[in-house]
C-alpha cells in the first residue's frame, strides 16, 4: 500500500511539473536569443571531449552546421522542450528554444538554477548546462585562481 501511495505521489509530482512547464511561451526577444545562441555555440563548438561526442552522435559536422540554428516559435515544441528542465517553471514563463541540426536547446528563463538543456528531436535530454555550484564550473573543474 505504501508503495502505491509513493508511486501515486511521484506520478502526481511529475504530472504537476509537466503541466506547469507545458504552460510556457516561446521567447523571441533579440537579446535573449542572441545570448542563448552565443551560449550554445560556446558549448557545442568547443574542443572538449563531451562537445566532440555530442557533435559526432548528432551528426553535426562543422561550425557551419552550428551557425544554421533557428529560433523555435512553435509553442507546443517550446513547452515540450521546457518540460525537460529539472524543476517547474512559473506559469506563463517564456523560454528561448533554438533548433540546431537534430537538437533543441532550451534556455532557463531566470538562469539561477541552471542555464539550459539540450535535447534530441524525441525530447530526450542530451546535456544539461548549469551554473557553477560549490566552487565547480560548468566544465566540472574548480575555477582557476
Amino acid at each position: 500500500m505504501k508503495a502505491m501511495v509513493a508511486a501515486a505521489a511521484a506520478l502526481f509530482a511529475l504530472s504537476a511539473h509537466n503541466s506547469l512547464s507545458a504552460q510556457v511561451f516561446c521567447a523571441s526577444g533579440q537579446a535573449q536569443v542572441d545570448s542563448a545562441r552565443d551560449e550554445l555555440i560556446s558549448v557545442l563548438g568547443n574542443d572538449s571531449q563531451l562537445a566532440k561526442e555530442i557533435r559526432q552522435e548528432q551528426k553535426i559536422a562543422s561550425a557551419n552546421d552550428l551557425a544554421k540554428m533557428t529560433l523555435v516559435r512553435d509553442r507546443a515544441v517550446c513547452s515540450r522542450v521546457a518540460s525537460r528542465i529539472d524543476h517547474p517553471l512559473p506559469v506563463g514563463a517564456a523560454v528561448v528554444v533554438l533548433s540546431v541540426g537534430p537538437l533543441y536547446y532550451v534556455r532557463e528563463p531566470d538562469q539561477k538554477k541552471g542555464t539550459g538543456v539540450i535535447t534530441d528531436r524525441d525530447f530526450k535530454v542530451v546535456a544539461r548546462l548549469g551554473a557553477a555550484v560549490d566552487g565547480v564550473t560548468q566544465t566540472g573543474r574548480p575555477p582557476e585562481r
